[in-house]
This record gives structure tokens, sequence and C-alpha cells, in this order.
């Protein structure tokens, strides 16, 4: 008997190492998405704080006779950019909402703090918000490990999946759209793709700052290579 409570003692330790390299990785995430979500945020803060500071600090990289046409940009992207990061603003409140209304309907321990998290990893394109399920389900079924496995446990992880999903189909269907559509005025599969591409060689820090950097090359590209067709293939619609 006891060689196999030894063996099964083991395993148990075994397969609990496995924890610390899942929050090592998930810590990890947090912080690149941190430092490129303040990166994103800095810049912009920057540039709708003080805009004329920094317009004028770039004007005196313009070639002459260029300063207009540049001026011209730099409002455009001002604009499209403000309201790109109103619309993320909304996205993540609405997920911020419902999040935290599931949790706390179900009864999960933190349900605020977990349910911001779960929102503000929404912000890495695509992963983001895999990460942050699997992140709200598992939290839901360690919440309060005194709870029967099988008639409590296993029901309220399955509540919190369906609205997490919820969640998830309001962001797919109605607010990314939106964003992408009135603020940025890309494709989704353009966005798509700038994502993936930004990702394969940045990381998720490019992933997070790919969209607002597309948009102002995007800008740039109208205002001074206008008449390339490709350019007004991709910038017809600013």
């Amino acid at each position: 008997m006891d060689i196999f409570e030894q063996i099964n003692s083991s395993e148990i330790f075994k397969n609990a190492e496995i924890i610390p390299s899942f929050l090592s990785s998930v810590i990890g995430t947090i912080g690149n998405v941190s430092i490129g979500l303040f990166s994103v945020l800095f810049i912009s803060f920057f540039l709708m704080k003080d805009s004329t500071l920094f317009n004028n600090a770039i004007l005196t990289l313009v070639p002459k006779g260029k300063e207009n046409r540049f001026q011209k940009s730099f409002l455009t992207i001002k604009g499209l950019l403000s309201r790109y990061f109103i619309g993320l603003f909304f996205q993540i409140s609405i997920l911020f909402i419902i999040y935290t209304t599931v949790l706390l309907i179900v009864g999960v321990n933190n349900a605020v703090v977990i349910a911001f998290l779960c929102a503000l990893l929404n912000l890495i394109p695509y992963i983001g918000p895999l990460i942050g399920g699997v992140i709200m389900l598992a939290l839901t079924m360690v919440s309060d490990i005194t709870l029967n496995f099988n008639t409590q446990i296993i029901p309220n992880t399955l509540w919190v999946l369906a609205g997490y999903l919820f969640a998830q189909l309001i962001d797919n269907f109605v607010s990314q759209p939106l964003i992408f559509s009135k603020s940025v005025k890309s494709h989704p599969l353009e966005i798509f793709l700038v994502i993936i591409i930004a990702g394969i060689l940045f990381g998720i820090i490019g992933m997070v700052v790919a969209i607002p950097s597309y948009t102002a090359i995007k800008v740039i590209l109208k205002e001074f290579f206008s008449e390339n067709k490709i350019v007004k293939s991709l910038t017809h619609g600013l």
C-alpha cells in the first residue's frame, strides 16, 4: 500500500509542476500586454494632449513645401485614433460588465478582478480572448474548493462558459465591426492580415499596436502617394 501511495503522490507532484509554468506564462503574457498597451496609450495621449508640440517637432523633419500635407495627415490620424480608442474603451467596458454580472450571479470570488483581467486580455487580438477564457474558467473551478465537484463546480463552470461565449458573440459581431468600420475604416480581412504579420514579426506587443500603426501608415500613404494604385485600393475609405 505504501508503494502505491508513493506512486500516486509522485504523479500528483509531477502534474503540479504544470501550475507554476502556466502561471509564469500567464504573467508573462499580461506583462507584454501591459507594455504594449501602455506604449500605445502613452503615445496616443501625448498626440491628443500636446498635439501642437508634437506637430511642431515633427515639422522640423518634414521637407519644405510639404508641411501642409503633413498637418492634414496628422489631423486625420488624430481623429481616427481618437475614435478607435474610444471604441476600445466601450468594447472593454461591455465585456467587463457582462463578465462581472455572470461571475457575480454564479458566486465566484473576486469576480470584479477576474472580469477586469479577462476583459483587458481581450485587447490582444485573437489569442487574448482564448487566454482570458481559460483563466476565467480555471479560476471559477478553484474559487471555492469546498463545493461539490459534480453538482456545483461543474454547473457553475458551464454557466460561466455560457456567459463568456455570449460576451464574445457580442464582441465579435457588434463591438469589433463597429470599431473597425467607423474608426480605422479597414476591412476585417485587412485587419486580420495586419495583426497576423505584426504578431509574427514583433510578437504580442506587435499585435497590440498593429491597428493604430497601420492606420497611421495608411493615412500617410494616402496623402503622399495617392496616385499609386495599391495605395488607392487600400485607402479608398479614408
